[in-house]
């Protein structure tokens, strides 16, 4: 097993060749299965943010970087992927659908970089994706990244906006595992339940987070805890132990930004970000091969 592991990449690279061959029409097939060669081969781990719209999911991600980079809003915002990688210098390459050129940015400036994702990232900027952009690509420093991992911004699932959710969906063959954000402002929905039945199949490993758990008592919390977590079971189908990280992202960008390590604790993303670090040393490469196997 260990022997085929290692060859793996070059099987994919072989294939992805070969399917080439058939024709012009093909080539995005061999393009995505070149890139799965390549993520094996360096270990690149895929991790997406899923979730219903406004559930927090860019200021989650903003708080593991450790910035607020990724535009956030009290509406609908995100309508293309957005992914984050490591990088020494913060970057943004735009990649458009046709044969338009990359759009690339580079600065240390933290608010033109944000403005700059904005205007291709945003509803309101880029509505119904006019603009015709494929996915939006992100270097930056953050120590969670140097591990291997990229994190991905996805559009949010269940509003007005239902060509973002075909997105989110149509995406899914790129993530490796998931990290899927609930809050108590509404509780878990239909919406929520159904989307989980469909990434169950289609993502390898999932880890459920309670997001905005700052407006609760600590009683509300684990009541929230708790329902989460029995429709995870009874309505999702969710089986075995089901864990659930309750954190504010909110709190947690806050004290990321101020160096407050007390607040960064008590925020809970402390825990999240231990527990991500943990299992990419222990279970990145395996839950890798699967994915890339599916």
């Amino acid at each position: 097993m260990k022997s085929h592991t290692l060859h793996l990449p070059k099987i994919l690279a072989c294939e992805a060749d070969r399917i080439r061959s058939f024709g012009p029409e093909y080539v995005p097939y061999a393009d995505q299965i070149r890139d799965l060669a390549t993520r094996l081969d360096t270990g690149r781990f895929h991790l997406a943010v899923l979730g219903q719209f406004k559930r927090g999911k860019s200021t989650l991600i903003n708080a593991l970087l450790g910035e607020a980079l990724l535009p956030s809003s009290v509406i609908p915002l995100t309508a293309v992927p957005t992914l984050i990688s490591h990088g020494e210098r913060r970057c943004v390459r735009v990649r458009f659908q046709g044969d338009r050129e990359d759009e690339v940015v580079a600065r240390d400036s933290i608010p033109e970089l944000h403005q700059k994702l904005l205007g291709y990232v945003s509803e309101e900027f880029n509505p119904h994706n006019e603009q015709g952009v494929l996915q939006v690509e992100v270097t930056h420093p953050a120590a969670l990244l140097a591990q291997g991992v990229v994190l991905i911004d996805t559009p949010g699932i269940g509003s007005i906006h239902q060509h973002n959710t075909e997105m989110t969906l149509n995406f899914l063959a790129q993530c490796d595992a998931a990290l899927f954000l609930v809050s108590a402002d509404p509780p878990i929905t239909n919406v929520e339940v159904e989307f989980l039945h469909t990434i169950r199949d289609a993502v390898a490993k999932v880890f459920f987070v309670l997001n905005k758990v700052d407006y609760l008592t600590d009683e509300e919390t684990e009541t929230a805890l708790s329902f989460f977590k029995r429709a995870l079971r009874e309505r999702a189908g969710i089986e075995g132990q089901v864990s659930v990280f309750p954190v504010s992202a909110k709190q947690g960008l806050a004290a990321a930004t101020s160096g407050d390590a007390d607040l960064w604790d008590s925020s809970g993303m402390a825990a999240v970000s231990e527990h991500l670090i943990g299992f990419l040393a222990a279970e990145k490469n395996a839950v890798l091969e699967d994915a890339v196997r599916k």
